[in-house]
C-alpha cells in the first residue's frame, strides 16, 4: 500500500502509512499532518487511500476544504491538485516510481507591511443651535400657609 510523504514548508518531511482511518490534517498536535494556521480547524480534513485512489474528505471544518479553488466535502485527488485549508496551500503529487502520495506544504506568503498612517482627527462638534439650548423653568411657589389661628373666609 502506498504511503503519504508530507513535505513541510520548512524543508522537513514525514512519511505516513495509510491505515483504516484517514490521515488527519489539522491544528491538533495529535494530527498526522499538523499545520500551524489559526484558520484551520483542530481536525480539518482527512486523506485516505483505498481502491488505488487517494481521497480528500472535509471533516466538518469551520472554514471549509478547497481543491483547485472549489469547496469539496469529499473527492478523489489527482496529481497536481491544490488543497486549500485556511491560509495554507498543500500541493498533492504522486511519485511515479513508488506510487506514494506526496503532500507538499507551500510556504505562506506574507504581504508587504503597509505603512501606518495616523487616523484623521475627529470632526469638530456642530455649532450650537437654539435646539441645543435649554432654559431653567421656574414654577410658581405655593402660597404660604395661613398663620395659626387665622379663620377661613
Amino acid at each position: 500500500m502506498p504511503s503519504l510523504i508530507y513535505k513541510r514548508s520548512d524543508g522537513t518531511e514525514k512519511t505516513l502509512e495509510f491505515g483504516s482511518k484517514p490521515l488527519i490534517v489539522g491544528r491538533l498536535s495529535g494530527s498526522e499532518i499538523q499545520v500551524h494556521d489559526a484558520f484551520i480547524s483542530r481536525v480539518h480534513c482527512g486523506i485516505s487511500y483505498a481502491n488505488n485512489q487517494f481521497t480528500l474528505k472535509d471533516l466538518g471544518s469551520t472554514n471549509g476544504t478547497y481543491r483547485n479553488g472549489a469547496r469539496v466535502f469529499e473527492g478523489n485527488l489527482s496529481a497536481g491538485d491544490k488543497i486549500q485549508v485556511g491560509n495554507t496551500t498543500l500541493i498533492f503529487e504522486i511519485d511515479s516510481a513508488s506510487r506514494n502520495g506526496i503532500l507538499r506544504q507551500i510556504p505562506q506568503l506574507a504581504g508587504p507591511p503597509r505603512p501606518v498612517t495616523p487616523a484623521p482627527p475627529p470632526p469638530p462638534p456642530p455649532p450650537p443651535s437654539v435646539a441645543n439650548h435649554t432654559a431653567e423653568v421656574k414654577f410658581p411657589s405655593p402660597p404660604p400657609p395661613p398663620p395659626p389661628g387665622a379663620t377661613k373666609k
